[in-house]
Order: structure tokens, then sequence, then C-alpha cells
């Protein structure tokens, strides 16, 4: 699978545990955060950002890279 496009700017949901509000956030911005403020209530969303580490900014793991 080939693309050209980075992944940094998609969106993924957030939803608060307390009050069910979502919110979007980049990809590259959950990089470089851990938690989230939620808009919704002001809780605070503890996110697991190492996964989002883990894919290369352009979005091929290196595994398929090489095929």
């Amino acid at each position: 699978m080939e693309t050209d496009r980075s992944l940094e700017d998609d969106e993924i949901g957030v939803v608060c545990t307390d009050c069910a509000y979502e919110s979007r956030k980049s990809v590259g911005w959950l990089r470089a955060h851990t938690q989230v403020e939620c808009p919704g209530c002001g809780a605070i969303i503890d996110v697991e950002s190492r996964n989002f580490r883990k894919i290369p900014a352009n979005g091929v793991p290196a595994s398929e890279a090489e095929d």
C-alpha cells in the first residue's frame, strides 16, 4: 500500500468518559500531548499517545514499506 500524504493532520475523536463529549484532535497533536481537557465538562482525559508515536509520519509501517 502506497501513500503520499502524512497522517499528521488526520483527526481522531477523543471521547470524555465523564460527559461523553467528543472532541477531535489531529494525530500530530496527539503525538505531542498525553492529556486532553474536555471542552464539555473540563475533565482531564488521559491519552495513550505512545501508540501514535509508533506510526511513521508517512503512515506506512516499516514492515509494509519494504514490500
